[in-house]
Protein backbone atom coordinates (compact mmCIF):
# COMPACT_ATOMS: atom_id res chain seq x y z
CA UNK A 1 0.00 0.00 0.00
CA UNK A 2 0.96 3.06 -1.11
CA UNK A 3 2.59 5.84 1.91
CA UNK A 4 2.15 9.38 2.14
CA UNK A 5 4.33 11.36 0.14
CA UNK A 6 4.05 13.32 -3.31
CA UNK A 7 4.44 13.25 -7.00
CA UNK A 8 7.59 15.27 -8.53
CA UNK A 9 7.87 15.67 -12.64
CA UNK A 10 11.00 13.78 -13.65
CA UNK A 11 13.36 16.62 -15.32
CA UNK A 12 16.22 15.91 -17.65
CA UNK A 13 19.53 14.33 -15.01
CA UNK A 14 17.05 13.02 -12.67
CA UNK A 15 17.63 9.39 -11.83
CA UNK A 16 16.96 6.82 -9.07
CA UNK A 17 20.21 7.68 -7.24
CA UNK A 18 19.76 11.58 -7.67
CA UNK A 19 15.76 11.35 -6.48
CA UNK A 20 16.61 9.19 -3.34
CA UNK A 21 19.70 11.40 -2.15
CA UNK A 22 17.74 14.63 -2.89
CA UNK A 23 14.74 13.41 -0.83
CA UNK A 24 16.71 11.49 1.60
CA UNK A 25 15.63 8.05 0.97
CA UNK A 26 16.52 4.55 -0.12
CA UNK A 27 16.87 3.79 -3.89
CA UNK A 28 15.00 0.67 -3.29
CA UNK A 29 12.72 2.71 -1.26
CA UNK A 30 12.02 4.71 -4.22
CA UNK A 31 11.88 1.85 -7.03
CA UNK A 32 9.48 -0.27 -4.80
CA UNK A 33 7.03 3.30 -4.15
CA UNK A 34 6.93 3.39 -8.07
CA UNK A 35 6.56 -0.93 -8.75
CA UNK A 36 9.59 -1.14 -10.32
CA UNK A 37 9.45 1.66 -12.98
CA UNK A 38 12.26 4.26 -13.82
CA UNK A 39 11.97 7.67 -13.69
CA UNK A 40 11.44 8.68 -16.93
CA UNK A 41 11.73 12.73 -18.33
CA UNK A 42 8.03 14.29 -18.16
CA UNK A 43 6.49 11.67 -16.02
CA UNK A 44 4.82 12.29 -12.65
CA UNK A 45 7.07 10.03 -10.16
CA UNK A 46 6.09 9.36 -6.55
CA UNK A 47 8.53 10.24 -3.88
CA UNK A 48 7.42 8.48 -0.33
CA UNK A 49 7.75 10.23 2.57
CA UNK A 50 6.70 10.27 6.47
CA UNK A 51 3.37 10.20 6.55
CA UNK A 52 2.16 14.20 7.03
CA UNK A 53 5.43 15.50 7.09
CA UNK A 54 6.41 16.60 3.26
CA UNK A 55 9.84 18.62 3.04
CA UNK A 56 9.20 21.09 0.08
CA UNK A 57 10.55 20.54 -3.05
CA UNK A 58 13.74 21.36 -4.71
CA UNK A 59 13.31 19.91 -7.95
CA UNK A 60 13.79 21.76 -11.10
CA UNK A 61 11.25 21.56 -14.08
CA UNK A 62 11.79 21.17 -17.49
CA UNK A 63 8.53 22.86 -18.41
CA UNK A 64 7.58 25.81 -16.90
CA UNK A 65 3.37 25.00 -17.44
CA UNK A 66 4.25 21.15 -15.67
CA UNK A 67 5.32 22.09 -12.00
CA UNK A 68 4.95 21.10 -8.51
CA UNK A 69 1.61 23.24 -7.89
CA UNK A 70 1.80 22.31 -3.70
CA UNK A 71 3.96 23.78 -0.81
CA UNK A 72 3.47 20.18 1.02
CA UNK A 73 2.92 22.04 4.15
CA UNK A 74 -0.92 22.59 5.62
CA UNK A 75 -3.50 20.04 5.55
CA UNK A 76 -4.46 19.38 2.43
CA UNK A 77 -2.00 19.38 -1.09
CA UNK A 78 -3.15 20.56 -4.20
CA UNK A 79 -4.83 18.17 -6.65
CA UNK A 80 -3.54 18.20 -10.12
CA UNK A 81 0.37 18.67 -9.56
CA UNK A 82 0.31 19.77 -13.25
CA UNK A 83 -1.69 22.43 -13.34
CA UNK A 84 -2.29 25.72 -10.90
CA UNK A 85 -4.94 27.30 -12.84
CA UNK A 86 -8.11 28.05 -11.48
CA UNK A 87 -10.79 28.77 -14.41
CA UNK A 88 -13.84 29.27 -11.68
CA UNK A 89 -13.46 30.19 -8.55
CA UNK A 90 -15.64 29.46 -5.07
CA UNK A 91 -18.46 31.43 -4.18
CA UNK A 92 -21.03 32.85 -6.75
CA UNK A 93 -21.38 31.53 -10.51
CA UNK A 94 -23.91 32.13 -13.16
CA UNK A 95 -26.62 33.27 -10.06
CA UNK A 96 -25.83 30.26 -8.23
CA UNK A 97 -23.14 28.93 -5.81
CA UNK A 98 -20.29 27.53 -7.32
CA UNK A 99 -19.00 25.17 -3.86
CA UNK A 100 -15.85 24.45 -5.25
CA UNK A 101 -12.84 25.27 -7.53
CA UNK A 102 -12.24 24.39 -11.19
CA UNK A 103 -8.72 23.43 -12.25
CA UNK A 104 -8.35 23.09 -15.89
CA UNK A 105 -5.88 20.50 -17.26
CA UNK A 106 -4.89 17.75 -20.19
CA UNK A 107 -7.28 15.15 -20.62
CA UNK A 108 -5.82 12.15 -18.73
CA UNK A 109 -3.44 14.33 -16.06
CA UNK A 110 -3.27 12.56 -12.72
CA UNK A 111 -5.52 14.07 -9.92
CA UNK A 112 -4.13 13.27 -6.85
CA UNK A 113 -5.50 13.04 -2.96
CA UNK A 114 -5.38 15.70 -1.26
CA UNK A 115 -5.37 14.13 2.14
CA UNK A 116 -5.10 10.73 4.18
CA UNK A 117 -8.56 9.12 4.52
CA UNK A 118 -10.95 6.75 3.07
CA UNK A 119 -12.93 6.16 -0.30
CA UNK A 120 -16.23 6.71 0.37
CA UNK A 121 -17.56 7.17 -3.12
CA UNK A 122 -16.75 6.04 -6.61
CA UNK A 123 -18.40 6.23 -9.56
CA UNK A 124 -20.74 8.24 -11.77
CA UNK A 125 -24.12 8.37 -10.32
CA UNK A 126 -24.13 12.08 -8.88
CA UNK A 127 -26.06 14.86 -11.08
CA UNK A 128 -23.55 15.83 -13.56
CA UNK A 129 -20.81 15.48 -11.84
CA UNK A 130 -19.25 12.19 -14.15
CA UNK A 131 -16.94 10.37 -12.53
CA UNK A 132 -16.41 11.60 -9.07
CA UNK A 133 -14.52 10.38 -5.83
CA UNK A 134 -15.13 11.19 -2.68
CA UNK A 135 -12.72 10.87 0.35
CA UNK A 136 -13.74 11.42 4.16
CA UNK A 137 -10.52 12.25 5.49
CA UNK A 138 -8.69 11.55 9.36
CA UNK A 139 -9.73 14.73 10.17
CA UNK A 140 -13.39 14.69 9.45
CA UNK A 141 -13.60 16.85 6.40
CA UNK A 142 -14.63 15.24 3.28
CA UNK A 143 -12.86 16.20 -0.46
CA UNK A 144 -14.69 15.38 -3.92
CA UNK A 145 -12.70 15.02 -7.45
CA UNK A 146 -15.27 15.45 -10.40
CA UNK A 147 -15.91 15.24 -14.10
CA UNK A 148 -12.71 12.60 -13.98
CA UNK A 149 -11.94 10.44 -17.25
CA UNK A 150 -11.62 7.81 -15.07
CA UNK A 151 -11.66 6.53 -11.36
CA UNK A 152 -8.35 5.07 -10.37
CA UNK A 153 -10.22 3.68 -6.51
CA UNK A 154 -12.95 1.67 -5.20
CA UNK A 155 -15.43 2.44 -2.30
CA UNK A 156 -13.70 1.28 1.10
CA UNK A 157 -9.64 1.51 -0.23
CA UNK A 158 -7.63 3.86 2.23
CA UNK A 159 -5.58 6.09 0.19
CA UNK A 160 -2.66 8.46 1.00
CA UNK A 161 -1.63 12.14 0.33
CA UNK A 162 -0.33 12.31 -2.94
CA UNK A 163 -1.44 9.07 -4.33
CA UNK A 164 -3.11 9.32 -7.83
CA UNK A 165 -6.81 8.26 -7.44
CA UNK A 166 -7.91 9.29 -10.76
CA UNK A 167 -7.56 11.05 -14.20
CA UNK A 168 -8.85 14.74 -15.62
CA UNK A 169 -11.19 14.24 -17.92
CA UNK A 170 -14.70 16.18 -18.64
CA UNK A 171 -17.29 13.87 -17.87
CA UNK A 172 -21.00 14.75 -17.34
CA UNK A 173 -21.91 18.22 -17.53
CA UNK A 174 -18.82 20.27 -18.17
CA UNK A 175 -17.61 23.03 -20.93
CA UNK A 176 -13.98 21.14 -20.90
CA UNK A 177 -11.40 19.05 -19.40
CA UNK A 178 -10.88 20.14 -15.90
CA UNK A 179 -11.50 18.78 -12.36
CA UNK A 180 -13.90 20.27 -10.18
CA UNK A 181 -12.53 20.08 -6.51
CA UNK A 182 -14.21 20.66 -3.00
CA UNK A 183 -13.86 20.37 0.18
CA UNK A 184 -16.70 20.04 2.87
CA UNK A 185 -16.93 19.98 6.74
CA UNK A 186 -20.43 18.41 8.00
CA UNK A 187 -21.62 18.93 4.30
CA UNK A 188 -20.53 22.37 4.17
CA UNK A 189 -18.55 23.28 1.48
CA UNK A 190 -15.46 25.92 2.03
CA UNK A 191 -13.58 27.60 0.28
CA UNK A 192 -10.30 25.16 -0.93
CA UNK A 193 -7.82 28.20 -1.38
CA UNK A 194 -8.41 29.05 2.23
CA UNK A 195 -6.89 25.54 3.49
CA UNK A 196 -4.81 24.12 0.63
CA UNK A 197 -1.57 23.86 0.69
CA UNK A 198 -0.68 25.58 -2.44
CA UNK A 199 2.03 28.08 -4.61
CA UNK A 200 2.09 30.74 -6.97
CA UNK A 201 -1.58 30.01 -8.29
CA UNK A 202 -2.68 31.38 -11.58
CA UNK A 203 -5.98 32.39 -11.47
Amino acid sequence: MMRSGKHVVVDHGDSLTSLAKRYDISVSELRGANSGRSPTIGQLYFIPQRRGILGRSTASVHDSNITEAYLNSGEFVWPVPSSKRISSGFGKRWGKHHEGIDIPGRIGTAIIAASDGKIIYSGSGIGGYGNITVILHDNGYHTVYAHAKENLTVAGQRVYKGQIIAKLGKTGRSTGPHLHFEIRRNSRAVNPTRVLAMDDIKR
